[in-house]
């Protein structure tokens, strides 16, 4: 599923880092610093997909060639402890092909960085994630000074603000999510903080009836019930060395960085989380299959373990469509959709103004009074089957 990360981080001279070099690694470039002499060559690097440098409009031409550009930030800078450029990390939608994340990408950066008055110069990656599945995600490296045809003037404060800050995360979720949209794709991101987010979830799902919305707002605010995922960068690398050391010497893995300890601890209180979100939907999907074999007198398959609430999510709906329909046999082993079903039924049995556990009780009385189950019409009226 497509996944927020929106990262702004400072390249500084004050921890040894080379504007040059940096600009090196993430184009695959091979690239020469001529302020140090130092030559950096990543032209190894397999999994750059695309690199492109964006300017304002009157900006002088070097200022879209890599070697120019970058060597004229550092000569530009004569501090030891110089910032020398910004940049920003996101990850791109999975869903979107490579011509998509291009578009959106370049998209972006226009509006929100060029048109500022900043030099762009954007990568996107294609690394394979933990879960085995593509990782795009981009590098966007921009200038700190203000630029014009004779060259690099100040440094503009005001693009160090956490209001511009805020203003690019926001942005960057509504434009990927304009982008999906476009695609026909369902998924969105959100650039809000996860409590945010459960919040939300919570308080709509007390709002809202019992029934489908309600079923899955619930779901989702389990889902965000959980910490953010870490990112580790070159200490994922080091921890997945240490983890095949440990497997391949049948010892316990013990983690090596700092990082490292953090993301056991945030991957066990994950576990643990996703643990009782499957344990809640397994118990709704047991209860919905004795429910339907009261009804039907038909055996459903049993929803494993593994199902998760994205699955009941989908599979709630076309549940719905195939009761109103009046496909008792539709082929959906929801838990949501179920219960929905045998509360379709229930209220079909029985008036208004009684709870649902009532109106459920009662039309099984009913039921087996009459030796039938009622059923929905497809206009929502309650009519005994002929």
């Amino acid at each position: 599923m497509a996944i927020f990360r929106f990262a702004v981080t400072v390249i500084s001279r004050s921890k040894g880092r080379s504007s040059v070099a940096a600009a090196a690694y993430r184009a695959g470039e091979e690239l020469l610093d001529e302020r140090t002499g130092a030559v950096h060559d990543y032209t190894r690097k397999s999994d750059i997909q695309h690199s492109e440098i964006m300017a304002p409009e009157g900006a002088p031409d070097w200022s879209l060639d890599r070697p120019a550009l970058w060597n004229a930030v550092e000569a530009g800078e004569r501090r030891k402890d110089a910032q020398l450029a910004r940049e920003v990390q996101l990850a791109l939608p999975r869903e979107l092909d490579a011509d998509r994340q291009i578009a959106l990408l370049r998209s972006f950066v226009r509006d929100e960085f060029v048109s500022r008055g900043m030099v762009a110069d954007f990568s996107l990656h294609d690394h394979t994630g933990s879960d085995g599945q593509p990782q795009p995600h981009a590098h966007v490296m921009l200038t700190m000074r203000s630029i014009d045809e004779t060259g690099f003037g100040l440094k503009v404060r005001d693009w160090n603000s956490d209001e511009l800050l805020v203003h690019w995360r926001e942005q960057w979720a509504h434009q990927a999510n304009a982008q999906l949209a476009q695609a026909g794709e369902d998924a969105r991101i959100d650039h809000r903080t996860l409590a945010v987010q459960r919040a939300e979830a919570q308080a709509n799902a007390s709002a809202e009836p019992e029934g489908e919305q309600r079923d899955a707002l619930v779901v989702r605010a389990a889902e965000m019930d959980r910490e953010p995922s870490p990112y580790l960068r070159a200490s994922w690398y080091m921890e997945q060395k240490a983890r095949a050391s440990a497997e391949a010497a049948g010892t316990a893995y013990e983690p090596v960085t700092d990082r490292g300890g953090w993301l056991a601890e945030v991957r066990t209180i994950a576990a643990e989380r996703l643990e009782s979100v499957r344990a809640f939907a397994q118990d709704l999907a047991q209860r919905a299959s004795q429910t339907w074999r009261h009804w039907t007198g038909q055996d459903r398959e049993e929803v494993s373990s593994s199902t998760t609430s994205s699955d009941a999510a989908e599979r709630l709906q076309r549940g719905r469509e195939a009761a109103q329909a009046g496909q008792p046999n539709a082929q959906s082993s929801s838990a949501a959709e179920l219960l929905q079903r045998a509360g379709q039924i229930a209220q079909a049995g029985q008036g208004q103004g009684v709870s649902g556990s009532d109106r459920l009780q009662r039309a099984r009385q009913v039921a087996q009074d009459q030796g039938q189950a009622p059923t929905r019409s497809r206009d929502g009226q309650g009519q005994g089957q002929e």
